[in-house]
């Protein structure tokens, strides 16, 4: 995203350019958002999301120029790259009204722990970001601050209270700045259905940090909230969803309905029903893993992999990743010579690259068995 001060409205905040030498965050024009918008990718046009550190003051606004500046934003129509299950990634496009709504049931989330500010680690290039790093603030005209990487220094935040969007990589980000985050009185994080790295507990600290995390896809938005940091606990659909599928057995798939949904949607979650508004989450349908906010078909993967290495065995498993989440492995035996460069090239080449190629004598088909040990 372009700054651009010639094009900022009378009465909303200034641009200010960072010191000489300092390593602070961008000031955009408001006007920015919806002119070369960085919540994802404009539906017409080439304008790209900031990739920098960003800094929005909404609460330098008053609640009329606040209002008007959201409306502007849910005027429009946004696309992202994603599937939403298994597959090649698609292009989908998302209204601005749609998002709004989005962000306003995280507003809901937070609001019990009265954050005062908002740090965003979720790119606004993902339907997520777009609705919790953007229009959240937006909604809630509380400060935001983007942080995009690792070498970015914290924000200058003067709030007692903040609330944390995070993804996977956030966890590892923040705990190399034990000093920022100790001069919180509370700090929430709000996290998205990716696994929660073991980083995540680290950072649990009493009373002064919670945990809220949120279950959906790119298609629905969020659909069901848990807080706590337990992995095992129980979801609760949120106030606008319905469960719409079969809630009879001891393993379903989670299917839900709403106003905010426009249609039912069957889920790849499969889930144990507990009453009319909660259930337990056991695990999904298929075999996909989420890598860089895309769903893929580990299974699919395989099978592809399987074509191209004549007489290989070809498996993929999910794997943890300290930065993304989820991301995978794949496994090879037999097939005559390979090389893990040779696999991981045509890894690539469908369009999500492992983590690692091991090499292995043999892979068993009992589902049970753990993963073969491997050269790395």
């Amino acid at each position: 995203m372009i700054l651009d001060s010639d094009r900022q409205p009378a009465g909303l905040p200034p641009v200010t350019a960072p010191a000489a030498g300092s390593a602070a965050y961008e000031t955009l024009p408001f006007d920015a958002l919806w002119d070369r918008p960085g919540i994802g990718t404009p539906a017409q046009g080439a304008a790209e999301p900031p990739a920098g550190a960003w800094h929005l003051a909404w609460d330098a606004l008053d609640a009329a120029r606040s209002a008007d500046a959201l409306e502007r934003l849910a005027a429009r129509d946004y696309a992202f790259h994603t599937t939403g299950s298994t597959g090649e990634p698609v292009r989908r496009t998302l209204s601005g009204a749609r998002l709004r709504a989005d962000s306003e049931q995280l507003a809901r989330l937070l609001s019990p722990y009265e954050p005062q500010a908002v740090i965003g680690f979720a790119p606004s290039r993902h339907a997520y970001g777009a609705s919790a790093t953007v229009l959240l603030p937006a909604v809630t005209r509380l400060p935001v601050w983007f942080w995009p990487a690792f070498d970015c220094p914290p924000p200058p935040v003067t709030a007692r209270r903040i609330a944390v969007v995070a993804i996977p990589r956030t966890f590892r980000i923040l705990a190399r700045h034990p000093g920022w985050l100790a001069a919180f009185e509370h700090i929430t994080f709000l996290h998205s259905s990716a696994e929660l790295p073991p980083e995540a507990v680290r950072l649990c600290d009493g009373r002064r940090t919670a945990m809220v995390e949120v279950l959906g896809s790119t298609e629905t938005g969020a659909v069901a909230h848990r807080t706590g940091w337990d992995p095992d606990g129980p979801w609760t659909l949120l106030d606008d969803v319905s469960f719409a599928g079969p809630r009879g057995g001891r393993e379903v798939p989670l299917t839900v309905s709403g106003p905010r949904l426009s249609a039912h949607h069957e889920m790849d979650d499969l889930v144990r029903p507990l009453g009319d508004r909660q259930f337990l989450r056991l695990g999904r349908r298929a075999h996909p893993v989420k890598v860089n906010g895309v769903r893929r078909d580990l299974d699919g993967i395989a099978a592809r992999l399987r074509a191209l290495l004549p007489g290989a065995d070809v498996t993929c498993v999910r794997a943890a990743d300290p930065q993304r989440g989820e991301t995978y492995d794949v496994l090879v035996a037999g097939g005559g010579p390979l090389t893990e460069d040779g696999v991981r090239a045509l890894a690539r080449g469908l369009g999500a690259a492992p983590r690692e190629i091991r090499v292995v004598d043999r892979i068993p088909r009992n589902p049970l068995a753990p993963p073969p040990e491997g050269p790395a």
